[in-house]
C-alpha cells in the first residue's frame, strides 16, 4: 500500500488523456465526474492491491469536502496490531482530464477521519471548511507503562492541498493498554498547557465566527468496488451511490460565539 502512494504522482484516464494538462478549468456536472473517476480504473487495478485493501478493512467514499464543484474519492485502510489508518485520495482537476492525488493526516483508529460522520467549521467569509480530526497512537512509555499521544488538528482541503493547522496535544499515561489513564496532559496549539475544559473548546474558538455543520461521509467497504472492478458502469454505480450520501447539515441558526 506505502509503495502504491509513492508511485501514484499522475495519473491518465482509459483513453490516454494525460493529466494536469494546462487548458482552462471546465464547469463539469456530477454524471461527467462519476465517468472520470470510474474511467481511471488503472488506479486501483495496477498501483493498489484490492485484495490487500479488503485483508485490511479497506473503505473508499466519493465527496466534495471543499465544496469546489470537483469530486474526491478517499480510501482509507486500517493496517497492524495497533489498527493504524491510512487515509488517502484523489480530487478530479480542473480540465476533468484525471484527477490529483491527495494526502490525508493518518492516525490511530481513533481518528475521525474514517468515521462517517464529523465536524467542520465552516468560514462563511473566505469560503473554505476545516474538518476538525483527533487522532493518537499508542506506545511504551519511558516509565515502562504505556502512553497514548494524541492531537487535534483542523483540516483544510483547497485546490488539491491539504492545509493542516495543530489545534492541541494530549498525552495519556497508562499502567496497562485497556487500563484508564492515571495522568492526562492536555496543550494547545503552541504546548501552552491548558485543562481539559478548555481543550474540548479550542475548535470552537479558534474558528469564531465560523458556521458549524456535520458532514456525512458515504463510506464503504472496499469489497464492494472489488466486486464492481473490470466493469466500468458497475464501478460507477457504487461511486455515485457513495456520493449520494454524502451532505452537509448545519448544526446551529448561526455562526460560533
Amino acid at each position: 500500500m506505502r509503495a502504491w502512494k509513492k508511485t501514484v504522482l499522475s495519473l491518465t484516464l482509459a483513453a490516454g488523456v494525460a493529466v494536469g494538462g494546462t487548458a482552462e478549468a471546465m464547469t463539469l456536472d456530477e454524471e461527467q465526474q462519476l465517468d472520470v473517476l470510474s474511467a481511471q480504473n488503472q488506479i486501483w487495478e495496477k498501483n493498489m492491491s484490492i485484495e490487500e485493501a479488503v485483508a485490511q478493512d479497506g473503505k473508499f467514499a466519493v465527496t466534495d469536502l471543499d465544496h469546489n464543484g470537483r469530486m474526491e474519492l478517499l480510501f482509507t485502510t486500517t493496517i497492524g496490531e495497533e489498527e493504524f489508518v491510512e487515509t488517502w485520495g484523489y480530487e478530479v482537476n480542473r480540465t476533468g482530464s484525471g484527477a490529483s492525488l491527495l494526502q490525508f493526516l493518518n492516525g490511530s483508529n481513533t481518528t475521525q477521519i474514517g468515521q462517517s460522520k464529523v465536524r467542520m467549521y465552516f468560514a462563511c467569509q473566505l469560503l473554505k471548511r476545516h474538518y476538525i480530526f483527533e487522532t493518537a497512537r499508542w506506545g511504551p512509555s519511558m516509565e515502562g507503562g504505556w502512553a497514548r499521544d494524541g492531537k487535534l488538528v483542523g483540516l483544510c482541503l483547497e485546490d488539491g492541498v491539504i492545509h493542516q493547522e495543530l489545534l492541541g496535544h494530549f498525552f495519556e499515561a497508562h499502567e496497562k493498554r485497556g487500563l484508564p489513564p492515571v495522568e492526562i496532559l492536555y496543550s494547545d496549539g503552541k504546548a501552552n498547557l491548558i485543562d481539559e475544559e478548555d481543550y474540548k473548546n479550542l475548535a470552537h474558538n479558534r474558528y469564531d465566527g465560523h458556521h458549524i455543520f456535520a458532514v456525512t461521509i458515504g463510506w464503504t467497504p472496499v469489497t464492494e468496488l472489488a466486486k464492481a472492478m473490470g466493469d466500468q458502469k458497475k464501478v460507477r454505480e457504487v461511486f455515485a451511490k457513495s456520493y449520494a450520501e454524502f451532505r452537509e447539515e448545519e448544526l446551529d441558526e448561526g455562526p460560533v460565539h
